[in-house]
């Protein structure tokens, strides 16, 4: 891919965090860097732990004693990488009774961190500020939260999500069916409201820009006069262009963060019908104290 022509002057060298001029380099338009050369290790590692798990078929769990693992499927739809049976609790696994899933997290983690350590090189040598991997850093906590920080907490690795399609959803299905009615989760509740929002917030955005950008045939192209001009005719207010990109951006992590929210507090903050805890905020019963043990898990 040929480099555009106000690339080579951005193209430096320092801004490095770790490996100096030796990993300092470019393959094509793509910076690479140490963390780039890990992201490509821990990807490629963690594929390939994948693609052998599935020839060893799933670990279902035990039975009389032994190790009970699914016929071996090449179905991208039923290929599954479960993790630990409940009774190994937090400690290492054999390969084919769930250490598969263990180092393909630890793969997955570590991708996603270096990933974003590259992120940082690139907006220290443009000089940027560190917006996009701090965003993308909630996207990795939300992550995190699912494999690693709600498994800790309930005191097993047996917690954390398969890593198949169809295995996951049926994770979900049974998570959610766990604790009630999950849509009663506050936090789930916040966490889908961001989510919708920061949708309506990106397609009237996306919809304004292009409006003003793509003109017909014979007209001139908008400025940001005509777009906040609009927003005031609409509904009295624009909040600017620099405002609704900090809008987007506080909308995206929070519909991130409190969708990670949500699932750590169930089963350790929470542990029964969210349906219950909406019943004991409006009327608690007559005991407070007696209530006031029962949210926290009591």
């Amino acid at each position: 891919m040929a480099m555009l022509n106000f690339e080579k002057k951005y193209r430096v060298k320092g801004g490095t965090l770790l490996g100096g001029d030796l990993f300092d380099f470019w393959i094509g338009p793509f910076y690479v860097g140490f963390f780039g050369v890990m992201t490509i290790f821990f990807a490629l590692m963690g594929t390939a732990l994948i693609f052998v798990s599935a020839a060893n078929g799933p670990f279902l769990g035990y039975e009389d004693g032994k190790v009970n693992t699914g016929a071996v499927t090449w179905n991208p739809w039923l290929i599954s990488v479960n993790p630990p049976a409940l009774d190994r609790g937090l400690a290492m696994a054999p390969l084919n009774e769930g250490g598969f899933w263990q180092i393909i997290t630890v793969c997955a983690i570590g991708a996603f961190t270096t990933w974003a350590l590259r992120e940082v090189e690139i907006c220290r040598k443009l000089g940027m500020g560190y917006h996009v991997p701090i965003a993308f850093g909630f996207a990795i906590f939300a992550y995190v939260s699912l494999v690693l920080i709600r498994p800790l907490f309930m005191g097993a690795w047996a917690h954390g999500f398969p890593y198949g399609i169809f295995s996951h959803l049926n994770w979900v299905s049974y998570v959610g069916y766990s604790y009630g009615n999950f849509h009663y989760n506050p936090a789930h509740m916040l966490a889908i409201t961001f989510f919708f929002t920061v949708t309506l917030a990106l397609a009237l955005h996306g919809g304004l820009i292009l409006s003003a950008v793509n003109p017909q045939k014979g007209e001139r192209v908008k400025t940001p006069d005509h777009e906040n001009t609009f927003f005031r005719d609409t509904i009295g207010y624009s909040i600017g262009t620099l405002g609704v990109h900090r809008l987007g951006l506080l909308l995206a992590l929070n519909a991130g963060f409190w969708s990670a929210v949500c699932i750590v507090i169930s089963g350790t903050y929470w542990t029964d019908s969210w349906i219950t805890w909406w019943e004991l905020l409006v009327a608690p019963p007559d005991n407070f104290y007696q209530a006031a043990d029962y949210f926290v898990g009591g």
